[in-house]
């Protein structure tokens, strides 16, 4: 068992991305890509990054993966290895060299990438819209050649803080409009950190057109309605009809309705922070995006600058306001989730008793389905901590809809 961690537009622009060699971004901007490849360790014992390192293992490990390549996480947050080998000299476990279909058969696709590297635009335009569904095999890696997290995925040209954007066509394709309407320093962790599931049902051009997850609305809402209609984002059992989310990740969207959007806080703002370098005095944008805000003294520092309005006078009293917060939603979260357990356990009886008419049965169904989708917009994914997106978040908006849902399912079976 291993524990690893990271996760043609519509219209057919976009903006050109940077020319990604790390070895001359290495040498031009040392501090940024110095903490681009930080790695942390967090309170559950998992390895947390965007580094190649962590990047590649996501990409081409031979491990347990849903239809879409995704890595399937245990509850706990570790991950279960496929095939693997076992390199004794770099301690490493390494992708043994497969056949196409060991390939397929284990779920290893390209479309894994249309959220890590730019360099997947490349596959696209070489492939098309297959390039969702094809092998990454030694031809596709040779395209990738190892640029994961690459600095053309947030920058158009040479990279600086007035050139950011989000330039990964996944994300702009099916967006509509979405990314361009987002400040830039928040769309371009979105176009990673989002709901969409589509990847493994796109196969031709058309199916591009097709798909439009914020057809109803960027709300959570409309975001379920949306993928329960499209039935993405959900396992369905085969005897009981029952669907449960399945959603990771939803963060820019859940990000829109917080009160930090709506006061014009970014996702750059906490997660990357101005930083000084102690050896050379230098002032950079810190790229280690995926650092806990609250382990960093300069994200806690951009903190205060408004909440020292509310009486908080240092980092510490800080991160110990956060940690309250997140207590407060971990606790109304288990408590929905027993709810959710619950109405699980009151809608098999009804299915399997035929106590209520099909209608009334599909119905509760739905409700229990939202039910777990709004739960699941608080336990974003099994790698985190239940209440670490407290501040991302409308975090009592989701409770209150995801307990409407349990409330409105369990009368219809009473």
């Amino acid at each position: 068992m291993a524990v690893l961690v990271g996760c043609s537009p519509r219209s057919g622009a976009t903006s050109k991305p940077a020319e990604s060699d790390s070895t001359t971004y290495k040498e031009a901007f040392p501090l940024q890509y110095s903490s681009l490849q930080g790695e942390r360790i967090d309170e559950k014992g998992l390895k947390k990054g965007h580094s190649i390192n962590i990047l590649r293992d996501i990409c081409e490990a031979p491990l347990a993966r849903d239809r879409n390549g995704d890595i399937l996480y245990n509850e706990d947050g570790t991950v279960n290895a496929a095939s693997y080998e076992y390199d004794e000299k770099t301690k490493r476990y390494v992708l043994p060299e497969l056949s196409d279909q060991q390939l397929k058969e284990m779920a290893l696709f390209t479309g894994c990438l249309s959220c890590k590297t730019s360099k997947f635009n490349d596959l696209y335009e070489k492939q098309g819209a297959s390039a969702f569904g094809s092998v990454y095999n030694a031809d596709a890696k040779s395209v990738v050649d190892g640029e994961y997290f690459d600095c053309g995925m947030c920058h158009s040209g040479s990279p600086s803080a007035g050139n950011v954007s989000a330039n990964l066509m996944y994300f702009k394709a099916l967006g509509e409009g979405f990314a361009e309407g987002l400040d830039p320093k928040t769309a371009v962790c979105g176009q990673c950190h989002n709901s969409y599931d589509y990847r493994s049902s796109i196969k031709t051009e058309g199916d591009l057109q097709k798909f439009r997850p914020y057809r109803y609305g960027t709300d959570m809402e409309s975001l379920f309605k949306a993928n329960y209609e499209d039935g993405v984002n959900f396992n369905v059992d085969k005897e009981t009809g029952i669907a449960t989310c399945t959603m990771v990740h939803p963060i820019v969207e859940l990000f829109q309705n917080s009160p930090m959007a709506k006061l014009g806080v970014t996702c750059v703002s906490c997660h990357m922070p101005k930083t000084t370098d102690q050896e050379s005095g230098s002032t950079y944008t810190n790229h280690f995006a995926a650092n806990n805000p609250l382990e960093s003294e300069d994200s806690l520092k951009y903190c205060l600058t408004c909440h020292e309005n509310q009486g908080i006078g240092s980092t510490d009293e800080m991160k110990s306001f956060v940690q309250q917060k997140a207590s407060g939603l971990a606790a109304a979260h288990a408590d929905l989730k027993a709810k959710t357990d619950s109405f699980l356990s009151a809608l098999e009886t009804a299915i399997k008793s035929e106590a209520k008419d099909s209608a009334t049965l599909d119905q509760a169904r739905e409700l229990y389905a939202k039910a777990t989708w709004f739960e699941r917009c608080i336990n974003t994914q099994p790698t985190i901590t239940v209440g670490n997106t407290v501040a991302m978040s409308d975090s009592a908006a989701l409770v209150a809809a995801g307990n409407a849902a349990c409330d409105e399912g369990m009368a219809l079976l009473s």
